[in-house]
C-alpha cells in the first residue's frame, strides 16, 4: 500500500502544478500531441466508411487575433457551429471547398480519380448532408479526445461562409488547429477554432482523462501527452511564511522597519507556482547565493489542521 501511495504522489503533484499555473495560450505546442491524435482519430473514422485511401494529418496550431479569425472564417467555404454546453462555450469548424470535396470523394467518389474539379459548382443539399456527416466525425473525434467518448460537442448549424450572419464571430482571440484531409490525391483543410474560454476546460478534461485507470486510456497517448505538457514553462517562487498581522499593524508598516521572523523561519520556506503551494523547503546558502532545500510535498489539509490547532 505504501509503494502504491508513493507512486501516486508525483501524478497528484503534476496535476497541482498544471492546474495552478495553467498553460499560456501562446504556448500551443503543449497541445500539439493532442491534436495530432485528434487528426489520427478523425482519419480512422473516415477510413472506416470507405474503401478509398484516406489520411488525415495535423498541420499546425496557432493563436489568431480577431481580424485573423474573421479572415479564416470568411476565407473558408463552409462553417459549422459546435456548442459545448458543459464548457459554457462554442467552437467553429471552418473548412475549405477542397475539404468538402474530399468528404464527398471518400463517401461517394470512385476512389481512383486524382483530378480536381475544374469548376466550382454551388453546394447542393446532398453536399451539405455529406459535409455535416464529415463535421460530425470531427466532433466525435473531439469527444474521444476530451471526454473519453461521452457526447460533449454538439454539432449545430452548418452554413456557407458567404451567407454567415453578421456577428457570428465575436471572439477577440481564438486558437486555430488546422487538419488536412487527403483522399485519393485530393487534399483539403479544416480549421478548428476554439475561444480562449475553452482553453482551461480543455486542460481540465485532459487532466481528468489522465487520472482515469489505464484501461480507459491509451497508455502511449498518455505518455506522449505528459511528455509534451511537461515541456511547458511555468513560474515558481520561494517565499517565507511570516505568520499573521492585524490590519492596523499592516497599515503602520514603513520602509526601513524591521520585522522579527519566527524562530523556525529557516524551515518555513515554501515553493509555489501561482496560488498553489508545492513543496516545503529549508533556507540555506551556497557561497554568496541563497538556496532552498526541498524537504516534503505540501499537504494543504495538514497545514489547515495545524493552523486550526494553533488557533
Amino acid at each position: 500500500m505504501e509503494v502504491e501511495a508513493e507512486q501516486k504522489k508525483p501524478d497528484a503533484l503534476a496535476d497541482s502544478i498544471l492546474r495552478a499555473a495553467g498553460l499560456s495560450v501562446d504556448d500551443l505546442k503543449s497541445f500539439e500531441t493532442v491534436f495530432r491524435d485528434l487528426a489520427s482519430t478523425f482519419g480512422a473514422r473516415i477510413s472506416a466508411q470507405t474503401d478509398a485511401a484516406v489520411t488525415a494529418e495535423f498541420l499546425n496550431i496557432r493563436s489568431l487575433e480577431k481580424e485573423a479569425v474573421t479572415d479564416a472564417v470568411q476565407g473558408s467555404a463552409l462553417v459549422g457551429t459546435v456548442s459545448v454546453p458543459k464548457w459554457g462555450s462554442r467552437i467553429l469548424l471552418a473548412a475549405d471547398r477542397s475539404f468538402v470535396d474530399c468528404g464527398i470523394e471518400a463517401l461517394f467518389g470512385s476512389g481512383g480519380s486524382s483530378e480536381m474539379a475544374t469548376t466550382i459548382r454551388p453546394f447542393t443539399s446532398v453536399d451539405m448532408g455529406i459535409a455535416r456527416q464529415t463535421f460530425s466525425d470531427i466532433t466525435s473525434s473531439l469527444d474521444h479526445m476530451f471526454s473519453g467518448g461521452d457526447p460533449l460537442f454538439q454539432m449545430g448549424e452548418l452554413s456557407e461562409a458567404a451567407h454567415l450572419a453578421p456577428g457570428t464571430v465575436s471572439e477577440a482571440r481564438m486558437i486555430a488547429c488546422t487538419i488536412g484531409l487527403n483522399v485519393t490525391g485530393r487534399s483539403g483543410h479544416v480549421s478548428i477554432l476554439l475561444p480562449r474560454s475553452a482553453f482551461r476546460p480543455m486542460q481540465d478534461a485532459i487532466a481528468r482523462l489522465l487520472r482515469q485507470p489505464a484501461h480507459h486510456l491509451d497508455p502511449s497517448w498518455a505518455k506522449k501527452l505528459r511528455l509534451e505538457v511537461s515541456r511547458a514553462h511555468i513560474e515558481v517562487e520561494a517565499y517565507l511564511q511570516q505568520g499573521s498581522m492585524t490590519l492596523e499593524q499592516l497599515a503602520l508598516l514603513r520602509p526601513g522597519q524591521i520585522l522579527h521572523l519566527p524562530k523556525d523561519a529557516i524551515d518555513q520556506v515554501r515553493l509555489r507556482s501561482g496560488d498553489q503551494a508545492l513543496y516545503k523547503c529549508r533556507l540555506g546558502k551556497a557561497g554568496s547565493v541563497f538556496t532552498v532545500r526541498i524537504t516534503d510535498p505540501v499537504n494543504e489539509e495538514e497545514d489547515l489542521l495545524d493552523e486550526l490547532a494553533a488557533g
